[in-house]
């Protein structure tokens, strides 16, 4: 039965990735046919060399969405993209005290992995993963977490950069970015283009000036209607996904002998959120986490 569960949320994973992937890259090739069609209309002169058939610059128009999309992956990526999110966080090196209890407890877990992790000054207790080796840790969570619960934050973590959550992360958000961007130029340009025609057409006779703002409030609603359809498909999809990768993180820290020390800090984190408000039906359902609740109840099954 757990093979069966595994292999399909494999499936349902691989099959979200086609499906942002299908989409957006005609998304992207569509605004990117748009922009040629225009520069045609602008400049036609400036198009016979370069659409020449067999030379390079040929096959660079016709390949660049391709290209623009492989580049802002391998971006997304790298350690200059890693450092960029650390530092956005102001996620810093951790102090000497820091460090040295860092070491003791990884020592102590017998973490063979080569870790690099930062801190900031977040009062809130989180941690996060940044590309294949970087871990974020809260003062809040440095503070409020005792030496075994920091084993089983840092082991669900490392359980996130094992199971190469960050890439399959960076590859759905790459699409994205760059597809919500394009589907707004297409419906953008055709709008600037009737907004000076509407004007013209208002000039000339004012009683129209009703006609054309329903127009420009259809064409902006339809906009509205593919970009919460397309998006909101996969958004929901993700966030189930993200859920099942937390328990599966939890798992791991079982698995790696921190499981008693995670609980215990789950089970303090439960009673400090009841002081909280409790999320609505909505957040509840769009959240990439799952209840502290549930990972209670699993974590004492697993152990």
């Amino acid at each position: 039965m757990k093979t069966t569960l595994r292999i399909f949320r494999i499936l349902f994973k691989l099959l979200l990735l086609a499906y942002v992937t299908v989409v957006n890259i005609l998304l992207i090739s569509a605004f990117y046919v748009l922009l040629l069609t225009i520069v045609g209309w602008v400049a036609p002169s400036f198009l016979p060399g370069l659409f020449a058939e067999y030379s390079f610059a040929h096959h660079l128009v016709y390949s660049m969405p391709f290209y623009i999309v492989l580049l802002y992956i391998l971006y997304s990526l790298s350690p200059l993209n890693v450092w960029v999110m650390r530092m956005k966080e102001e996620y810093k090196p951790l102090d000497a005290h820091e460090r040295a209890r860092l070491e003791r407890l990884l020592s102590e877990m017998g973490m063979e992995r080569k870790l690099n992790i930062y801190r900031n000054k977040d009062a809130r207790t989180n941690a996060v993963t940044f590309g294949f080796n970087t871990i974020g840790l809260t003062g809040g969570i440095l503070a409020a977490a005792s030496d075994e619960e920091l084993k089983g934050i840092i082991s669900h973590e490392v359980g996130h950069i094992s199971h190469y959550d960050f890439v399959y992360q960076v590859l759905l958000f790459s699409m994205q970015s760059l597809g919500y961007r394009c589907l707004y130029g297409l419906f953008l340009i055709p709008a600037l283009a009737f907004g000076i025609i509407g004007n013209l057409v208002i000039a000339v006779a004012p009683a129209v000036r009703f006609a054309v703002a329903g127009i420009a409030k259809l064409w902006w609603g339809i906009y509205k209607l593919l970009h919460h359809t397309i998006y909101g498909i996969s958004r929901m999809a993700d966030v189930n996904i993200n859920k099942y990768a937390e328990y599966r993180c939890d798992t791991y820290a079982v698995r790696y002998g921190c499981g008693e020390g995670l609980l215990s800090f789950l089970r303090r984190l439960a009673v400090a959120e009841t002081d909280g408000e409790r999320p609505s039906f909505t957040e509840y359902i769009m959240s990439t986490h799952p209840s502290t609740e549930k990972r209670i109840a699993r974590l004492e099954k697993l152990l």
